[in-house]
């Protein structure tokens, strides 16, 4: 009996693990098959922590198969203050914006680290994205000269060109809804600035300018530019930059 037990053990036994190993074959194989294009391929989104900046930034987002996705991001400077960080806010030169307004483009491509998850929209993501910035408005200036304060116009615009990495987190609930967690997006960007500042004061203001700018590529580690002493001027300089946001978004 002990022969026939064990004869029957070693017949079975292929079988018993064939039957263990059936719900990780099922589920491996349910993983593997590639995203049909018919179900939720598209979906928009907002992002919610840009309109606390006045920014309006939206998204549209293409899958392409189970592991790869488009996406292309515009945005809407609403009119407002420039930020703090590009700013002047020094002793003897200050700058105020009268209204900065402007619009962006941000195209990217996304790989998604899918593992055996029933919901295909969910998980961890990595991409590569392109960032170009227009923004254009007034600036005045208030110029210390040693006795008094002076004010001093001016209006330019600027450019930026730049790329970076996106690391993100995505969900769905109520099958249609979607939330975009992009909580790590660091890039270069490459600004053009161009302005126009009243030529009666302009020898006096610019170097001052030039010597605040400095100041801020000093504190990301960039190299200091020079500013041209004219009533009109165009610099270049390299800037680093963060991108971070919460997108909502509906799946059709």
């Amino acid at each position: 009996m002990p022969d026939s037990a064990k004869e029957i053990q070693m017949r079975f036994k292929p079988a018993i693990i064939l039957i263990l190993l059936l719900p990780l074959l099922a589920a491996t194989r349910l993983c593997g098959q590639p995203v049909k294009d018919t179900i939720f391929p598209n979906s928009v989104k907002v992002n919610v922590v840009a309109s606390y900046f006045r920014n309006l930034s939206f998204f549209y987002e293409r899958w392409l198969n189970d592991r790869w996705s488009l996406q292309l991001g515009v945005g809407y400077k609403i009119t407002g203050r420039i930020p703090k960080v590009i700013g002047l806010e020094s002793m003897v030169v200050a700058s105020e914006s009268g209204g900065i307004s402007g619009f962006s483009f941000a195209p990217e491509v996304r790989y998604h680290f899918r593992q055996c998850e029933c919901d295909r929209r969910a998980g961890l993501y990595a991409g590569i994205y392109g960032k170009f910035t227009r923004l254009y408005g007034d600036l005045s200036f208030n110029y210390w000269d040693g006795s008094r304060y002076i004010d001093v116009g001016g209006a330019g615009n600027m450019n930026e060109f730049g790329f970076g990495f996106q690391l993100g987190y995505q969900f769905t609930f109520k099958k249609h809804f979607l939330v975009d967690l992009f909580f790590m997006g660091p890039r270069t960007s490459f600004q053009r600035l161009t302005m126009k500042v009243d030529s009666k004061f302009a020898t006096e203001v610019i170097p001052q300018i030039e010597e605040e700018l400095n100041k801020r590529l000093e504190w990301f580690g960039l190299d200091p530019v020079e500013i041209p002493v004219s009533s009109e001027f165009t610099v270049n300089f390299r800037f680093n930059n963060f991108r971070y946001g919460v997108g909502i978004g509906y799946l059709f």
